[in-house]
């Protein structure tokens, strides 16, 4: 570019129309503007400022225009400038004409190379806060990168790099300027700038954490390599560093840390997290003051939070945990203790308000530390966990009076105030989801303010939303419309409510919150966050909803079914009465249906069905049979269960096994569907159509002849046990089922897997099948008279020949001769065992009227409780035991037969426990049957040991729950199962004292292994 404006330039890079000149392409600019201007002159002499831009648009040609800037730096002082007069000053100079002064490279001769850049970067740098927003100055951004990027090219005039460095830092200051920077690649020059330690370095830092504080991993989205190299650099440094620059360097890596880009993390060196690690730690087993202890925790949080708990073990980054990475962790959490209650204990709210900032910091710490802790990651020492635990404890006994001196604090009207409690809530949460025994008093003495504090802010984000909502439809959002939600705490308490709803006194006082309809309100959210993954929207669609939130939004959903079941367990009555839980039902069932049946969604649809299962046992009277939802949800819940096992992919075809769409999630899969097809045994005899609509889907019939092509010993026991039990009650709630499975082959599946209760069934019903029109078989009555009793299954074939010869001597007795009853005997029975051969195996009749079963039944139920007794022996070896140890009995069965036995026998003065799983909706060998039993007696699992005589149940269960030993009393000599191992065995009660020495060493040992505990 000549002066003069009569050379061409040959410049690549400058937008040019049709002029002869470079110079002439800058002089016609502003010419039309000029002359309009010269017709509205005033006639009086303006002001400096008005005379300097009237200047200024007056000028005809670029060589005018120079002469006009220099007239304008004479005539106007910088300290009569305002930001009006520096938006018009800058308007008449253009900023096209200085963005192309900036991109030239084609200068007068004999002129300095950069005396147009030089030039347009001095004016623009004091005239910038009048362009921010403008995009030819974002235009811009490439030329001034390029500029601080090769700063050894303008080493005879360094200030072209200084005005660069500050027209970014003032683009850099706008949320749209910050985006620009990212946009045009400006991240990767200003950390070539800082790690080069070029002229003004740390400028470029300033430019970087102003972009990260507001757009964190976006800023690295386009150059991820920019980030490892910029940590790269600070990790080092970091590492090396003794002296207090290491405690800055900590404040830039923390921010680093925050703006972590996914790829960082899984790709690229590592030789920045070993280094990152040694600062740390060196910063952490160091006596630090106040100020620097929190500089090091609030880094450790954030670290913990973006590299994960198992980052902090490694010592030597890559290497597996050691000693040193170990007292690392340990040394974090207990500085994060004593932080907590020295920022929270015997301070006013407003004090601990005030040092909210690094308490946060110690909040993170400890959650992600407890969370990671209770899965028995890290083998500490005994002495460690107590100390550990000690600490914890005393930090949330901190937590939990702040919180209670909370209640009276109008906090939700400052922000601060209010977040600050949000996050101690948090984090309370996270303690609540592993330890409830602790403090339980305080807990429960701030449930109401935490269940307050979730609802505010439940309630103000709907109606933010729907706010929002209105607004969009009507084109009128606002910048205010774009603030954040307040914190969705409550996502953080569902793990501890799950827990606190399993105890009497919360899940009262929780249920006086009316928590039910906060937990439906928040299902429907979630539900409604995510019903476009359910919906019939196409892939495309459902692949522009994040993982993340739909990860998030179905565990919450799924926990709330948890707790739910909870309280329908636990609180049957109000279930059966309160309205409410119809409405539950009725949202299942429309919902259900609608969750796809892939391995991702197969945890939320088995808490859906179960749960829905578990409220339909109460509300079943309710449900019109012509409501065709509830067929669609049991549709669903039936494809749920028949889908989790099949032989077809197992290695011999011969074995039953976990379909691989259930396998990768069957740890949290199996306990709901036992559940599920517990539930659904039981809801058999109360829904007549449930069994007609069961056969009609061929279920059970594909589970018969599933299982005749299984082996002997290809069904899991626990499988075996649930499937046996289900085909049981559905064969004696439908005679159309019956029929079905008899013709299907069931007899043949009873003999290949010794299904013992199924066989018994088969065999009384047949013998029902077998008599003449209006005559009843008179065992199988004295089953299904009473509906205290209707469970009670008693077979002939379960009773020995003297037993027989008993029953015939008391019917004779009450009935008269046989020639009046017909009683079908097992074909298993010779003839002429009975009476001295009168009898036959086909059996006698007798039409028995109402009064006389009614009186049957009484004697039956008379005799069989006078046959039960505890021997002398027996009696004598409980009083011994109980001596030296609480002893407990769990026992299967209805609860009305079970609990006329134990008083009959005159058992219960023997035991500290007893627990009938007809009173409850689990039994043997569920584990949590046994978990009741420990917390009756107050001991831990590992302090019990199980005594029985059925491996199915009493050994498995035993196994299931943990316990100390299993002793199993083999009466019988029967040679164990491979997949159920006693630890002894034993083959008459008696012998138990006999191996007690055995026992009290493994108690003594576990006891000395969960000290601590």
């Amino acid at each position: 570019m000549a002066s003069g404006g009569n050379s061409r330039s040959s410049t690549p890079d400058v937008d040019y129309t049709e002029a002869d000149t470079e110079s002439d392409q800058m002089d016609t600019e502003d010419v039309s503007k000029s002359t309009e201007m010269d017709h509205h002159e005033p006639c009086i002499m303006p002001n400096p400022i008005e005379r300097g831009i009237m200047i200024l648009r007056r000028a005809n040609s670029d060589t005018e225009k120079f002469a006009a800037l220099l007239m304008v730096t004479k005539l106007i002082k910088a300290e009569q400038l305002d930001e009006d007069s520096k938006k018009r000053i800058m308007d008449a100079v253009g900023l096209d004409f200085l963005a192309r002064l900036l991109k030239t490279s084609d200068v007068p001769e004999g002129c300095p190379p950069f005396m147009f850049k030089s030039i347009s970067l001095t004016i623009l740098t004091c005239f910038i806060s009048s362009c921010v927003g403008n995009p030819t100055l974002y235009g811009l951004i490439p030329v001034l990168s390029d500029i601080i990027s090769k700063p050894e090219l303008y080493d005879g005039d360094l200030t072209l790099v200084k005005d660069s460095f500050q027209c970014l830092k003032c683009i850099a200051s706008e949320r749209s300027g910050r985006k620009a920077i990212i946009d045009f690649e400006a991240v990767g020059p200003l950390v070539d700038a800082y790690v080069a330690e070029s002229f003004c370095y740390e400028e470029a830092l300033e430019i970087l954490l102003l972009v990260l504080a507001e757009e964190g991993p976006r800023t690295w989205e386009d150059e991820p390599e920019a980030f490892t190299k910029l940590m790269d650099n600070m990790a080092h440094e970091f590492a090396v560093d003794q002296t207090e620059r290491k405690f800055n360097l900590c404040e830039f890596i923390t921010e680093l840390l925050q703006s972590l880009p996914v790829t960082a993390t899984s790709t690229g060196s590592p030789s920045w997290k070993k280094d990152l690690h040694k600062g740390l730690s060196d910063m952490i087993l160091s006596k630090l003051g106040r100020e620097q202890r929190d500089k090091a925790l609030r880094l450790a949080g954030v670290a913990m939070e973006s590299l994960g708990v198992s980052w902090i073990l490694q010592a030597d980054y890559g290497a597996p945990a050691d000693g040193k990475g170990r007292q690392v962790l340990l040394m974090m959490v207990h500085l994060a203790c004593i932080e907590v209650r020295m920022s929270l204990e015997d301070k006013t709210f407003k004090e601990a308000v005030a040092l909210a900032s690094p308490t946060t910091a110690c909040y993170t710490i400890l959650e992600l530390a407890i969370n990671f802790l209770v899965n028995g990651a890290v083998n500490f020492e005994q002495k460690q966990k107590q100390q550990l635990y000690a600490a914890l404890k005393g930090a949330f006994n901190a937590v939990l009076i702040f919180l209670k001196a909370s209640f009276d604090e109008s906090f939700s009207e400052n922000p601060r105030n209010h977040l600050f409690v949000c996050a101690t809530i948090r984090v309370l949460g996270a303690w609540l989801a592993e330890e409830t025994a602790a403090n339980k008093e305080e807990v429960y003495a701030t449930i109401p303010f935490i269940i307050k504090t979730c609802r505010y802010n439940f309630d103000w984000n709907n109606k933010k939303a729907a706010l929002k909502s209105k607004k969009k439809s009507q084109s009128k959002i606002s910048s205010k419309d774009d603030d954040e939600n307040l914190p969705d705490i409550f996502r953080f308490l569902l793990p501890g409510l799950c827990h606190l709803t399993a105890e009497d006194k919360p899940r009262s006082l929780l249920l006086e919150l009316e928590l039910e309809n906060l937990l439906f309100e928040y299902l429907h959210y979630h539900w409604n966050s995510i019903r476009c993954v359910f919906g019939p929207q196409s892939k495309t669609e459902e692949l522009e909803m994040p993982a993340e939130i739909v990860n998030s939004a179905t565990e919450a959903m799924e926990t709330i079914c948890n707790i739910f079941m909870n309280i329908v367990v636990q609180e049957p009555e109000k279930v059966k009465i309160d309205p409410f839980y119809y409405s539950l039902l009725k949202f299942i069932f429309m919902k259900v249906p609608d969750i796809p049946s892939e391995s991702p969604h197969l945890r939320l649809c088995g808490n859906f069905s179960i749960l829905g299962l578990m409220i339909l046992r109460h509300q079943h009277p309710n449900v019109k049979s012509t409501d065709f939802t509830i067929f669609r949800f049991v549709q669903t819940t039936v494809r749920f269960l028949w889908d989790a096992h099949n032989v077809e992919e197992s290695h011999d075809y011969a074995t039953l096994v976990v379909s691989t769409k259930y396998e990768s999630h069957w740890g949290s899969l199996m306990d709901l569907w036992f559940l599920g097809m517990h539930t659904l045994s039981l809801l058999l005899p109360s829904i007549p159509w449930l069994c007609d609509f069961l056969i009609e889907s061929e279920w059970p019939q594909t589970i018969i002849q599933t299982l005749i092509s299984v082996r002997d010993g290809g069904v899991d026991p626990g499988l075996k046990s649930a499937l046996e039990d289900f085909l049981c009650l559905l064969a004696k709630s439908s005679r159309a089922a019956f029929n079905i499975m008899k013709e299907k082959g069931v007899d043949q599946v009873c003999k290949n897997h010794k299904f013992e209760e199924l066989s018994k069934v088969f065999s009384l019903s047949t013998a029902k099948s077998e008599k003449a029109v209006g005559t009843l078989e008179c065992f199988y009555l004295f089953a299904n008279l009473k509906p205290n009793h209707r469970n009670v299954n008693i077979t002939l074939t379960e009773l020995s020949v003297w037993k027989l010869s008993h029953w015939f001597s008391l019917l004779r007795c009450s009935f008269g001769s046989f020639d009046k009853l017909r009683l079908p005997i097992s074909k298993q029975m010779k003839p002429g065992w009975i009476n001295g051969g009168k009898t036959s195996g086909r059996g006698f009749y007798q039409r028995i009227g109402t009064k006389s079963l009614d009186e049957l039944y009484s004697l039956w139920k008379s005799e069989r409780l006078n046959q039960l007794s505890l021997k002398p022996s027996v009696t004598s070896m409980l009083d011994e035991l109980a001596t030296d140890f609480n002893l407990g009995l769990i026992t299967n069965g209805p609860s009305v037969a079970q609990w006329e036995k134990i008083n009959e026998i005159g058992c219960k003065k023997y035991f500290d426990s007893i627990i009938v799983s007809g009173d409850l909706e689990v039994e043997k060998p569920d584990k949590d049957i046994y978990y009741m039993a420990c917390g009756e007696l107050q001991v831990r699992p590992s302090e019990c040991i199980m005594v029985g005589d059925k491996l199915e149940t009493d050994i498995l269960g035993g196994l299931n729950a943990g316990l100390a030993a299993t002793v199993w009393i083999n009466s019988k000599n029967k040679d164990p199962a491979k997949e159920i191992q006693p630890t002894f065995t034993i083959n008459n009660v008696t012998q138990l004292p006999d191996i007690l020495p055995n026992l009290t060493t493994i108690l003594q040992t576990e006891d000395q292994t969960h000290d601590c505990d």
